[in-house]
């Protein structure tokens, strides 16, 4: 495995981590963000559209329901979420179970997941299979040969 694929899958888990943890409120640039915000489906999203969302989710992070979200609170959020990332991304990849990720285990789930997004099977995946391909039926489809 070369270094700039552990660079990228590195930069992949934590962009993902971050954008999922996110507490900001945003700007939606994806389309499906975009839309789920656009509540009259007017193609605009308006400040009345967003408040509920970046209040929904600042609900989440009030553990003590006191209407406020102190640091130490975002913290507890954060390692919890951080914990469940660690161990989802343990269980895919340590495929012997031995508590670490070898080269050779990432190479195995790196080559799995292409040849699961490479719906053509010629070698190469074009931006429509990688939208097209979803990681959870993939892996969903991998735990279950794997069990048989």
């Amino acid at each position: 495995m070369t270094p700039k694929l552990y660079a990228t899958a590195a930069l992949a888990f934590t962009l993902l981590a971050g954008t999922a943890l996110a507490i900001e409120p945003v700007i939606p640039r994806q389309a499906h963000v975009f839309a789920r915000l656009d509540a009259d489906k007017s193609g605009k999203v308006t400040l009345e559209e967003m408040r509920p969302a970046a209040e929904k989710r600042l609900v989440r992070y009030d553990l003590d329901k006191n209407g406020a979200v102190s640091a130490k609170e975002i913290e507890e959020v954060v390692d919890a979420y951080m914990a469940k990332r660690r161990d989802r991304i343990m269980a895919h990849l340590d495929s012997d179970k031995d508590g670490a990720i070898t080269a050779a285990e990432l190479d195995k789930a790196v080559e799995a997941m292409f040849n699961g997004a490479d719906a053509n099977d010629d070698g190469g995946i074009t931006l429509q299979e990688a939208r097209d391909f979803r990681v959870a039926k993939w892996r969903k489809a991998i735990g279950q040969s794997a069990a048989k």
